[in-house]
């Protein structure tokens, strides 16, 4: 089995927690309300995830801002903003055209068109701080329970590059301030724990190695391949992999002896029976979802029949 969890220092503001499986609202609950509002990831919270997973940009004046794609078109209405005419460049309006005040002009809208849009165009598009207040709101200090926070750097090269900054440096900054550890953290990967960083860019996580102890986990694209000594490339910098869930029905690699401890795999709309099977017979350690109630419930009903469940797929 590869278990696997992130882990604080035992003097921390908040304490791990053991818990498996482990569900990583993927871009909150967004399959109820728009992606990456505040009110999604709350919803998660509510749901009972364990992580919420806020992906993240840069605005024109610097400002981590929560969104998944660089381009404003798919999940707000900037078109219906003839104020905002003129930024259109290639047929797309980018985030980092637009400033903090300008963007929270705009409202989010649902992505996927089979999902409800019921809560179009009344959420803001939330900074890092906001989500990290949402989850420090809910950090139960009587007991150290706690939301573990999953963010991931969205192209953190051309950030870099294109405003001068380090937005390695930036996010561990704002983590800092809000109260996280950045240094002397346990990397056992075996509990939830309060932060976890993400990236498809390898050169990014291994900046961030050498500025933090916080654990890294490193998101592959679809129908990259794999092998032994690609992993092994992996563990020297990161304790986690996110692969496409495609890698899983292929001729594997032995992700223990790769070093890699933490394998988690993103599962979209009604997979939540594919989501249990990949946690409770192929052994990942966790799943991202954008319905984290129904998974959980989904695992949670396969475990009881676990021998069942895997008869029948042949694990």
């Amino acid at each position: 089995s590869l278990h696997g969890i992130v882990s604080v220092a035992a003097d921390g503001p908040m304490k791990p927690r053991e818990a498996f499986p482990q569900i990583i609202s993927h871009r909150g609950a967004s399959g109820y309300v728009p992606e990456h509002s505040l009110q999604a990831h709350q919803l998660a919270i509510d749901l009972g995830t364990d992580y919420v997973e806020p992906d993240l940009c840069m605005s024109k004046d610097l400002v981590l801002m929560v969104l998944h794609d660089s381009t404003l078109d798919e999940t707000t209405d900037v078109r219906d903003h003839p104020e905002f005419s003129d930024r259109e460049t290639n047929g797309n309006f980018y985030v980092y055209d637009f400033t903090l005040e300008e963007l929270k002009t705009l409202r989010l809208r649902q992505r996927v068109s089979e999902r409800t849009t019921l809560f179009n165009d009344i959420f803001t598009i939330p900074t890092f701080d906001e989500v990290l207040d949402v989850v420090w709101d809910n950090f139960d200090k009587s007991d150290g329970w706690m939301i573990g926070v999953y963010p991931e750097l969205k192209n953190p090269a051309d950030t870099n590059s294109r405003f001068n900054v380090s937005m390695e440096q930036m996010v561990l900054d704002a983590l800092e301030a809000k109260g996280y550890e950045i240094k002397g953290v346990s990397q056992d990967l075996h509990l939830v724990q309060p932060v976890l960083l993400q990236s498809k860019e390898a050169e990014s996580l291994k900046i961030l190695r050498t500025m933090t102890d916080i654990p890294l986990q490193q998101l592959m694209n679809t129908g990259y391949k794999w092998s032994d000594e690609t992993l092994a490339q992996f563990s020297e910098y990161a304790q986690a992999v996110g692969p496409d869930k495609s890698f899983f029905y292929g001729p594997g690699v032995d992700l223990e002896v790769a070093g890699t401890r933490y394998v988690d795999a993103v599962f979209h709309d009604d997979a939540d029976v594919e989501a249990a099977y990949f946690y409770c017979c192929l052994g990942i350690d966790a799943v991202f979802t954008e319905f984290p109630d129904r998974i959980r419930q989904t695992i949670y009903g396969m475990e009881a029949n676990k021998e069942q469940v895997c008869s029948l797929g042949g694990c």
